[in-house]
């Protein structure tokens, strides 16, 4: 089934609490349905007062959340042989995600090289390479599975990958919360039958979640009912034959997780929820609603040294702010912990606004009120300010900010300004004026820019042309300053050190001592945006 079929049908792993009517017939892959069969109500072999609340499905789930929060513990590409669990989970979902504990042996020592130089990590993985057994072990106690023998009762049949698929909720449904379904991957289906009725009937809180084995996968969802009728839509019609999904993920490339979101059907799903709560919640789903294209996400080490998330978001609206890219952070003080850039920032407060604007006056019960403009008036003749273009001033359309941690025990904040200088400090005076703030701002003019500190010394630094661009940890964390519009540069340990230094204490941790840095890059332009997270060890 295609995206755009899917967008017309109406999954129905939902939340229980929501119900559906009568069925008129078959309903493929999530498939919407106009009139349904109530699944989500009690069945009539369980009782009413006894329905799983969907997050049980992390029933399994303090194991799936464990596999999907825990990525670390993984070097894959998930391009590897065999089914995936796109293969198994049905088709109608707007976000997907998957995971791969069985990497290619090249990436497999990639990871635990770079696993093994945090103490921590080092300890857990011990000596075996089984990493089914370390993320179970990390949550077995909290499952009610500390009587589980892992050896003998879940190595002979759990798989190395598992996928999560989100829908949206059925239409009218009273409490329209997206529900998930599960596909675990399983090597001996009888045995996988065994296993997971071990596994879901020693689950804290009641009600175990549904699941049923078919082929390589165990599909699981809040219910049996669901659970059922995720395998039986799986039939008619699978993820995986989504064409959009599978040119996006292929188009993202390797890595030990991916996750693909339809930004749209996400965000009409999660609006709805949000509106049907009514009060202030109405203009959450308002905006919500405004969101467009779609998302994906790589995870990956990038060689022994490097751990990185990359992605994109295409067809996004990005018009209004489209930019040249942020300079000069490469020449912010050396002494630099944390550097921060931002390209256009007067252009995207202008077109953020605008987005608010509309989505307001448009949100359920508005109407009856006064309007966004009405509104915005009011707040100029109380504060004396201009909005937004007073507001695009104080951002530019260049932003250098820096925290510098050359004194220890404590972190000077200094920001250099491409704009309008004269508007700006007048903006300044105003919001000073009414914030009645003790904290000192220093002001300076360094040639055509603004430079605002914390003190005197943080304000000379930002004024004259610094260094950090010379140390290796912030080149390898920002691979893609020379395009991004937004970047962020963090030194774990120069801020931690300052932070404890501050209280006393010089002794960082040594599960942070091999970081050199964290970077991170947001490049728009036309219908993508790219973004890069990189975590860059020694």
């Amino acid at each position: 089934m295609s995206t755009d079929d899917a967008q017309h049908r109406t999954s129905q792993f939902a939340a229980p609490g929501a119900q559906a009517g009568p069925a008129t017939g078959p309903v493929g892959g999530f498939a919407g349905f106009g009139a349904s069969q109530d699944i989500l109500a009690a069945s009539p072999d369980e009782p009413s007062g006894r329905k799983a609340p969907w997050l049980l499905v992390a029933g399994v789930a303090a194991l799936v959340l464990a596999l999907i929060g825990g990525v670390t513990y993984g070097a894959a590409q998930l391009s590897g042989g065999g089914s995936q669990p796109e293969d198994a989970l049905p088709s109608g979902a707007f976000g997907f995600l998957k995971v791969d504990l069985d990497p290619p042996a090249g990436q497999k020592v990639d990871g635990f090289r770079f696993m093994r130089k945090f103490p921590a990590l080092r300890e857990q993985l011990g000596d075996g390479d089984d990493l089914r057994r370390v993320v179970f072990e990390a949550v077995a106690d909290g499952a009610g599975w500390s009587d589980v023998d892992f050896d003998a009762e879940v190595a002979p049949w759990m798989g190395r990958r598992i996928g999560v698929g989100a829908y949206p909720p059925p239409e009218n449904s009273p409490v329209p919360v997206p529900g998930a379904v599960v596909a675990l991957q399983v090597t001996d289906g009888g045995a996988a039958e065994k296993g997971l009725a071990r596994l879901t009937s020693a689950l804290p809180g009641g009600a175990a979640p549904g699941y049923v084995v078919t082929g390589d996968y165990a599909l699981l969802a809040a219910t049996q009912q669901l659970a059922d009728r995720a395998a039986a839509d799986a039939e008619d019609g699978v993820l995986a034959s989504d064409a959009t999904l599978a040119a996006d993920l292929a188009a993202a490339g390797d890595g030990i997780m991916a996750a693909w979101v339809d930004l749209g059907r996400a965000t009409e799903s999660l609006g709805q929820a949000a509106t049907a709560l009514g009060g202030g919640l109405g203009v959450l789903g308002a905006l919500a609603g405004g969101a467009t294209g779609r998302s994906t996400y790589v995870a990956r080490f990038a060689g022994p040294d490097v751990f990185e998330v990359t992605g994109t978001a295409t067809s996004r609206e990005t018009a209004g702010w489209e930019t040249s890219g942020v300079t000069g952070m490469e020449t912010l003080p050396e002494s630099s912990v944390v550097a921060f850039g931002l390209a256009g920032g007067d252009a995207l407060v202008r077109s953020v606004y605008d987005s608010v604007r509309t989505a307001v006056d448009e949100a359920p019960g508005v109407a009856a009120g006064p309007s966004f403009d009405e509104m915005v008036a009011a707040a100029e003749k109380e504060l004396g300010i201009e909005v937004p273009d007073d507001l695009a001033a104080l951002l530019g359309d260049n932003l250098l900010v820096a925290l510098d941690g050359s004194d220890r025990g404590s972190l000077d904040v200094g920001a250099r300004l491409s704009t309008d200088v004269t508007r700006a400090e007048r903006v300044l005076d105003v919001l000073e004026k009414t914030a009645k703030s003790d904290i000192p701002v220093i002001r300076e003019r360094a040639g055509d820019d603004l430079v605002l500190a914390t003190t005197p010394k943080q304000a000379e630094r930002m004024a004259a042309t610094g260094s950090l661009g010379d140390r290796a940890g912030f080149r390898e964390s920002l691979p893609d300053l020379g395009d991004a519009d937004l970047a962020l540069w963090v030194d774990v340990n120069g801020v931690v050190g300052a932070l404890l230094d501050g209280l006393g204490d010089g002794s960082p941790d040594e599960n942070l001592e091999p970081i050199d840095g964290v970077g991170v890059t947001v490049s728009s332009g036309g219908d993508d945006t790219t973004f890069r997270v990189r975590l860059v060890t020694h």
